[in-house]
C-alpha cells in the first residue's frame, strides 16, 4: 500500500494494523503516552495526532490506513497540540525526577526534554500520593498520567483484572479494588503492569540496600545469574550484543566482593533433567496428567488461586533458581565445610515474580535476595566500572556448566524443549509436529520410540492460559504436558527487565539469546557432565532428590474477613464456618449455608452454633469446604456437617 507522509510517497504493509504501526516499521516514530501493539486501542493520551488529506487531526492509533492518504506527522498546530498535552500531564504530575526509579528510562520525561519544556503555563494540581509497597510490586498514584497501558495488559494480556480506574475527573486513579493494596488482591506479581509503566506509577521493589549490606558483612555472598539478564543488562548499558556478557557479569560480581558466581542455566538443566523424568513417570502411570511445568512463579500462583483442583498437576520439581539455591544451601555448602547461616545467596533475575517466589513459605531461607535486571545495571553503573573493558571470566564450578537446553530457559518453549531433548537422548524421538494455535500457544505432537505418543502445549501469557485450561477443564482439549510462562516471549519479558519492554524489544533479546545458546557444545542436559556427577554422588536416590521437589497448594484469591450471620455474644460455643469463595460456591456452598440456618432455627439451636461465611480455607480442590471448630469437612454435604454437630452438642453436654 502506498500513501504520502510529509510530502513523500512510502509504501507500507496492507495489513497495519493502523497508521502509527505503519509509520513506526518505515523509521517514523509518532509520540505516545498509551499506546501498546498487544491490547486493544485506547486513544487516551492524545500525543500520536496527525494531520489527514490537509483537514482532518486524529489520533494515529486510532486510523487505518489506505491507499492514496496523505499524512503529516508534525506541522506546527500539531506540535503545538502535543506540547500542551505534555504541560496538562505535567501539571498533575509529581516531578520528583531526580529521585524517580525511573529517571532516565521515563518516557514523559523523554517526551519533555524533546519538547523543550521548560516552564508550565498550568497552575500545579497535587494528586492524592498513594503509594503501596505491601508487595514486590510497588504502586505510587502521584506518578500515574492515566494511560490505562496496566490496566490493559492486566485485563487483555494476562486475563487478570487486578487494577483499574476508580473515582472521577481529577480524583481519578488506577487503583485495585476497594483501594485495597495489591499484596490483599489477585495479583500474581508478573509484573508487566511494571514493563509497560510509561513513568515509575508502578515500579518494582528496590532492595540494592540489602546486598550492599551483606558485602560490609562477615557474609559468604554468592551470586548466580539468569540466561534473561545477561541478554538485555547491555540495553541499560547502552552496548552492544555481547555473547560473552554472563562472564563479564561474573566479572564484576567478583570484583565488587562476591565470593563465588554460579550459572542459573546449571539449575534449569538440573531442572529439566529432574521433570523430564517425573513427566515420563506420570505418563506411564497416566496420573496427575496434564504435567504443569512450574518453573514461572506467577504462573504457578495463577494456578493456586483460579484453578485449585489442578494443583497436584504442577511439577513438584522447583524452579531453577529455588533448585539451585537448594543445592547450594544443603549440599554445596556441606562439601565446602560452610556453615549454610553464614551464606548470603544473590539471585539476578528478569522477574517480579521471582522476588514474591524466594519469600513463599516453603522456599523461605533457601534465595536470600532477588535482584532483577535493572537493580544490576544499576549496581554497575554506580560502581564507574566500564563492563565492557574487563575481561570475562568463566562461572565458578560446579554449577557454572550448562548446556543449549538449560540457557533456554530464558524464553517461551525453553522447558519444555529442554524436557524433550532428555526424552531425546534418553528415550529417543521417533516423530515431532509442531503447529501454531494461535498467538502464543503452540501445539506439539510427539512418539517417543518406546510407542508411547505426547501432547504438548507450550502458552506465554496468562489469558492464552485461561483459554487453554478453560478447553482442559470441559475435557475439550486433550494434553499430557503444558509449559506456561507469564510473561509475552517468557522471562525476556521479565517486569524486572529494562524499559522499553515491548514485543520488539523481546523479539531482539529472544535473538540474542539464540545466539548465546547457539555458541554452547552441550546440547542437552544429559550431557552435562556436573548434573550427570550430581546425580551419582548426591541426588542417587528418591529421599535426596526431595531437596529439589516442593508442593503446592489452593490460595487465597484475595485477603477477606469472615462475615458473621448467625453470631453468639457467649463463649463455648460451635463456630460453623462455610466457605462462599467461588469453588465452593459453584459446588453449592451457599445452598449449604442456608440448610444450616433453618436448622439451627428450627432445632433451637441459636444459644450453641454460631455461623459465620468465610471465602477461603484454602481446599478449593475438594469443594465445598465448610470448618466446625476446628474441624475441616471436605466435599461437604449438610449430613456431613449435621453429623458432626451433633457429635459436638454431645460433648457440651
Amino acid at each position: 500500500m502506498r500513501i504520502y507522509v510529509n510530502g513523500r510517497e512510502v509504501e507500507i504493509k496492507d495489513n497495519s494494523k493502523n497508521v502509527l504501526e505503519a509509520l513506526k516499521n518505515i523509521g517514523i516514530e509518532i509520540p505516545n503516552l498509551c499506546y501498546l501493539s498487544e491490547t486493544s486501542v485506547y486513544g487516551a493520551c492524545r500525543m500520536c495526532l496527525v494531520e489527514v488529506d490537509g483537514k482532518d487531526i486524529v489520533t494515529s492509533c486510532t486510523l487505518k490506513p489506505r491507499e492514496g492518504m496523505k499524512i503529516k506527522t508534525n506541522t506546527p498546530e500539531i506540535y503545538e497540540l502535543r506540547r500542551g498535552i505534555l504541560e496538562l500531564i505535567l501539571a498533575t504530575h509529581n516531578r520528583d525526577c531526580t529521585i524517580c526509579d525511573r529517571n532516565g528510562s521515563c518516557k514523559l520525561q523523554k517526551y519533555a526534554e524533546e519538547f523543550g519544556i521548560r516552564d508550565i503555563r498550568f497552575t500545579k494540581i497535587k494528586k492524592d500520593n498513594v503509594v503501596d509497597k505491601s508487595s514486590p510490586i510497588v504502586r505510587d498514584n502521584s506518578k500515574c498520567i492515566l494511560c490505562g497501558d496496566c490496566v490493559r495488559v492486566c485485563e487483555e494480556v494476562q486475563g487478570i483484572g487486578v487494577i483499574d480506574f476508580a473515582y472521577r475527573g481529577f480524583s481519578t486513579q488506577v487503583t485495585p479494588a476497594f483501594s485495597n493494596e495489591l499484596a490483599k488482591s489477585e495479583c500474581v506479581y508478573c509484573g508487566q503492569c511494571v514493563a509497560h509503566c510509561p513513568t515509575a506509577a508502578l515500579t518494582f521493589r528496590n532492595d540494592l540496600e540489602k546486598l550492599y549490606q551483606a558485602l560490609s558483612s562477615d557474609k559468604i555472598v554468592i551470586g548466580m545469574v539468569a540466561p534473561a539478564v545477561r541478554v538485555a543488562i547491555q540495553e541499560e548499558l547502552s552496548l552492544e550484543s555481547d555473547l560473552a556478557m554472563a562472564e563479564r557479569i561474573a566479572t564484576f560480581l567478583r570484583m565488587s566482593g562476591f565470593n563465588k558466581v554460579f550459572d542459573v542455566a546449571f539449575g534449569a538443566d538440573l531442572v529439566a533433567y529432574e521433570e523430564a523424568h517425573e513427566f515420563y513417570e506420570r505418563l506411564s502411570r497416566q496420573e496427575k496428567l496434564p504435567q504443569f511445568t512450574s518453573c514461572c512463579p506467577a504462573w504457578v500462583k495463577y494456578v493456586e488461586q483460579y484453578y485449585p483442583k489442578f494443583v497436584e498437576n504442577l511439577s513438584t520439581v522447583k524452579s531453577p533458581q529455588q533448585a539451585l539455591g537448594s543445592l547450594i544451601k544443603k549440599i554445596y555448602a556441606k562439601k565446602m565445610g560452610l556453615n549454610p547461616q553464614d551464606i548470603f545467596l544473590v539471585s539476578f533475575m528478569p522477574c517480579t515474580a521471582k522476588k514474591f517466589e524466594a519469600e513463599r513459605e516453603e522456599h523461605a531461607g533457601v534465595v536470600d535476595l532477588v535482584l532483577t535486571t535493572k537493580e544490576l545495571s544499576q549496581m554497575i553503573k554506580a560502581s564507574g566500572i566500564n563492563i565492557k573493558q574487563i575481561s570475562p571470566e568463566p562461572f565458578d564450578r560446579p554449577f557454572g556448566i550448562s548446556s543449549q537446553g538449560g540457557l533456554s530457559f530464558g524464553k517461551t518453549g525453553g522447558v519444555f524443549g529442554s524436557v524433550v531433548s532428555v526424552l531425546r537422548d534418553e528415550i529417543g524421538i521417533s516423530r515431532e509436529e509442531y503447529d501454531n494455535l494461535l498467538e502464543g500457544v503452540k501445539i506439539a505432537k510427539i512418539t517417543l520410540k518406546d510407542g508411547k505418543s505426547i501432547r504438548a502445549a507450550v502458552i506465554f501469557g496468562l489469558a492464552n492460559a485461561r483459554k487453554i485450561m478453560k478447553k482442559i477443564s470441559s475435557g475439550e482439549f486433550n494434553v499430557d504436558i503444558v509449559e506456561v510462562m507469564a510473561c509475552n516471549y517468557g522471562c525476556i519479558g521479565g517486569g524486572g527487565q529494562p524499559y522499553p519492554n515491548d514485543s520488539r524489544m523481546r523479539q531482539k533479546r529472544a535473538h540474542i539469546l539464540r545466539e548465546t545458546v547457539g555458541i554452547k557444545t552441550l546440547l542437552s542436559p544429559v550431557e552435562n557432565f556436573y548434573v550427570q556427577k550430581l546425580y551419582q554422588e548426591d541426588l542417587s536416590d528418591e529421599h535426596a532428590r526431595h531437596i529439589i521437589h516442593t508442593n503446592y497448594k489452593p490460595r487465597k484469591r484475595v485477603e477477606f474477613q469472615d462475615i458473621e450471620i448467625l453470631p453468639l455474644p457467649k463463649e463455648e460455643k460451635t463456630v460453623v464456618r462455610v466457605c462462599l469463595g467461588t469453588s465452593c460456591y459453584m459446588k453449592g456452598s451457599y445452598n449449604l449455608l442456608s440448610q444450616l440456618i433453618d436448622y439451627v432455627r428450627t432445632e433451637d439451636l441459636s444459644d450453641e452454633v454460631e455461623i459465620t461465611g468465610t471465602f477461603c480455607l484454602e481446599h478449593c480442590g475438594k469443594s465445598p469446604n465448610v470448618m466446625v471448630n476446628d474441624k475441616l469437612i471436605s466435599e461437604a454435604t449438610f449430613e456431613k456437617i449435621k453429623e458432626v454437630l451433633e457429635k459436638y452438642a454431645k460433648l457440651s453436654k
